[in-house]
């Protein structure tokens, strides 16, 4: 990606890199890279036989006024992907301020008329919400998988464990998002990283990550954002070697992930959801990301040079209260008032 466009070319590398190694299995969306993503991945793929490719795609419950709008973005993603179908689709990002207008518009029983017409093979939802409305979800009808926020620093903190075991309860397999939490588990501070070190010196952290995420016994597959060529090669030589973690490499998981909880770091993962709404259009996961570090390096020059690098447009000071990041934010962070404290430690020099 190049901010909000898609590098082609690197793009067509990843893929037929990945399509070589076996690694077949396609994630996208409707809104991601501002809507681009799915026209990218249909061109790249479009000189593969169908038959040999995954891909993943999510129905924007944000866009769901009507019944008939599932079927309509439906097909208008069809087309965008120059698909005739999708192995596995979603409804995408069920929570406290989506739920309602999942089940008012029917989103289930329409993708269900869909999969019967054998446009959807496996039919599931993203899920970023609590887990009694996850309880709710998963009893209200019979689902193929879902997709689950579920890393080592998460397992505790957001409750994905708890999630995770609600999914494995009803015998839902489930893929995993977010299993190197943003890119907080592959840029570990100093004292994570060595701890990770002096017990596994030869591994990566974000070798590490994939695999522990991967060890859980009801996950079918673990989603990586990838960012460049490299980056592929670097994951794909991880399951090409893959083993399940040991409980020796489990214990050293927890001890990092309550390194990273004891030094202060705001619980973002960057999925930019906050973005979504934010009428000021502030970075808001880039300042979190650099209060972050700042937090664990302690190196307020550096915090300071990188902050302002952002737009002044894109700064906490522009943050007008409005709340309505709150509502759409995946960990339930009180954003505005996080963005204060740090645009108060930003000005004390």
């Amino acid at each position: 990606m190049k901010g909000n466009e898609v590098d082609m070319v690197e793009l067509d590398k990843m893929v037929d890199y990945c399509m070589q190694h076996g690694a077949n299995y396609f994630d996208t969306a409707y809104m991601y890279v501002d809507s681009k993503s799915e026209i990218a991945m249909g061109q790249v793929l479009k000189k593969y036989k169908r038959e040999d490719f995954i891909v993943a795609d999510k129905s924007p419950i944000y866009k769901m006024k009507t019944r008939d709008d599932v079927v309509k973005i439906f097909e208008e993603q069809l087309q965008k992907t120059q698909l005739d179908y999708f192995d596995f689709y979603m409804c995408h990002n069920i929570n406290k301020n989506t739920v309602d207008t999942y089940r008012n518009v029917n989103m289930y029983d329409e993708l269900l008329k869909l999969k019967n017409e054998g446009k959807i093979k496996y039919l599931g939802f993203s899920f970023h919400g609590t887990p009694d409305i996850l309880r709710e979800v998963v009893k209200e009808h019979k689902w193929d998988f879902c997709q689950l926020q579920v890393n080592y620093l998460d397992w505790d903190v957001v409750k994905a464990h708890e999630q995770y075991d609600i999914a494995q309860s009803e015998g839902i397999p489930v893929t995993v998002m977010e299993p190197l939490r943003g890119g907080g588990l592959v840029n570990l501070s100093d004292k994570a990283l060595a701890k990770l070190k002096e017990n596994y010196p030869d591994t990566t952290p974000a070798a590490f990550g994939l695999r522990w995420a991967a060890s859980r016994q009801n996950v079918i597959t673990v989603l990586s954002g990838m960012s460049n060529l490299e980056q592929v090669k670097q994951n794909i030589e991880t399951f090409m070697n893959y083993k399940d973690m040991t409980p020796e490499e489990e214990k050293t998981a927890d001890e990092i992930a309550r390194i990273i909880q004891s030094q202060g770091e705001i619980n973002c993962t960057a999925c930019k959801y906050c973005m979504e709404v934010c009428p000021k259009g502030i970075n808001i996961p880039a300042i979190f990301s650099l209060y972050n570090q700042y937090k664990v390096t302690n190196n307020k020059m550096l915090f300071k040079i990188y902050y302002e690098s952002l737009a002044e447009s894109e700064q906490a000071h522009n943050c007008i209260k409005c709340n309505l990041c709150n509502k759409n934010c995946p960990q339930n962070l009180e954003i505005p008032k996080l963005l204060a404290k740090i645009e108060e430690e930003y000005k004390k020099g």
